[in-house]
């Protein structure tokens, strides 16, 4: 009986006792990490997407904006340019580039229809519809040719006389305060 028993201690008994449970709860706990860690990988890649998705939003909104402004410009532009030929048909003249064209309108409208003309008639007849046109005898600079001395003068003096834009709205602002007859040249 005494070898049973040996027999039993030393080959039936450590076949029957479970370490196993030990590597199998390891494994479970390696596991259940791997799970903790896949789901706070999981919840950051998802942040990560979302703000990813927030940021496309923003883009496609301001592109839109852009998109309209742009297409607004262009709506602009051609009306202008489409006032500026019909002036420049009953002038004698070619019409001004778009940009000038719209310029000048914008500068003008609020004084009527007749100062458009005339001041597409003066613009064409002083510089040509060259912004950066200079007469070399008087100084005088720009689109509508002013003067150094009466630039200076005008609420645009600390701009550019080369801006077509400013110049166009200083040559208004100087048009409705003093009239027509500070141009010579009047197409």
């Amino acid at each position: 009986m005494l070898v049973w028993v040996v027999i039993l201690v030393t080959v039936i008994l450590p076949r029957l006792a479970p370490p196993a449970q030990q590597s199998v709860t390891v494994a479970v706990s390696q596991l259940t990490a791997f799970d903790r860690d896949s789901a706070v990988q999981h919840a950051r890649n998802q942040r990560v997407q979302a703000a990813q998705m927030a940021q496309v939003q923003s883009w496609s909104l301001e592109l839109k904006q852009g998109l309209a402004e742009y297409q607004a410009k262009q709506v602009a532009e051609a009306a202008a340019q489409a006032q500026a030929e019909a002036i420049a048909a009953r002038g004698n003249h070619p019409a001004p580039p778009p940009e000038i064209a719209r310029d000048i309108v914008d500068a003008f409208s609020p004084l009527g229809a007749g100062a458009v003309q005339w001041a597409m008639n003066v613009a064409w007849c002083e510089s040509r519809y060259h912004p950066n046109s200079v007469n070399t005898d008087s100084g005088a600079s720009g689109l509508f040719q002013f003067l150094p001395s009466t630039w200076s003068g005008t609420p645009y003096a600390s701009q550019s006389p080369f801006d077509p834009r400013a110049n166009s709205f200083a040559a208004a602002w100087l048009y409705s305060h003093y009239g027509p007859g500070r141009w010579v040249c009047q197409g």
